[in-house]
């Protein structure tokens, strides 16, 4: 099965600097699943003429070298894509690995190119083990909705993508939770097809009825795992704004 890289962003065609935190908005934290503006790692952004420059402030500063390598490769590709930006710089302020990321970054250069030794090729497993982790999570997500709901599991095994349809491209608004999973299943290049199966494994699988609830308790674990690290960023990330602040004061 062949997975998709993270999608290119569609930007507003008229640059500012709100359109630009709009297209960040759809950057990933790729463990998380969540966008950086959200998290709250997005510290400044600034534009001027046709050049972009965003400083990301990670909650510490030994996060993970390929996460932050990922992360700021996103934000570069991201405002590229938006018409009226010819040139994108990322700076990670005080990461321990933040010179030779932006060096890398900000020159198109690949990860092996800023880290020869660090024991792998390129970031394109990893991107793929989390995009399937992410998908993980959508689904639990949209599953819980959906019990929430009044559906039995027997029901949820019987819907497919058609059933949550109400027009040829559109998608029954109240389920809060279904666009995104839809997303990621793209990304993922499962069948998306109004007859496929709404919940599948991550090998496209239909997942039928007498291992739905116990399929449900695994993702369910995945979900809150990823919660939990959420939170301790979001308080790590806190921590660190508020000892920068308390210095500046």
């Amino acid at each position: 099965m062949s997975v998709a890289h993270y999608p290119s962003i569609d930007c507003p065609p008229t640059v500012n600097e709100v359109t630009l935190l709009e297209c960040l908005s759809r950057v990933q934290d790729p463990e998380l699943d969540e966008s950086i503006v959200d998290l709250g790692f997005v510290q400044a952004i600034r534009l001027r003429d046709r050049e972009a420059s965003v400083t990301l402030r990670l909650p510490t500063s030994w996060c993970a070298i390929n996460f932050a390598f990922v992360m700021a490769e996103d934000v570069r590709s991201a405002l590229l894509a938006a018409d009226g930006i010819d040139r994108v710089t990322v700076r990670l302020g005080d990461h321990c690995a933040a010179a030779d990321i932006e060096e890398a970054v900000n020159n198109g250069k690949p990860f092996v190119a800023a880290f020869p030794h660090n024991g792998g090729r390129d970031l394109a497993a990893l991107r793929t083990i989390f995009l399937r982790k992410g998908f993980l999570i959508r689904q639990e997500r949209l599953l819980r909705e959906l019990l929430t709901r009044g559906l039995s599991m027997g029901d949820i095994a019987q819907l497919n993508i058609g059933t949550m349809a109400v027009g040829r491209h559109e998608f029954r608004p109240e389920i809060a939770s279904l666009p995104r999973y839809l997303e990621r299943r793209a990304e993922l290049g499962l069948d998306c097809s109004s007859h496929a199966a709404l919940v599948v494994d991550q090998e496209g699988a239909a997942v039928l009825e007498e291992r739905l609830e116990q399929y449900f308790q695994r993702i369910r674990t995945v979900r809150v795992a990823m919660e939990a690290n959420a939170s301790i960023c979001r308080a790590a990330l806190a921590s660190r704004n508020n000892m920068n602040s308390g210095r500046q004061q």
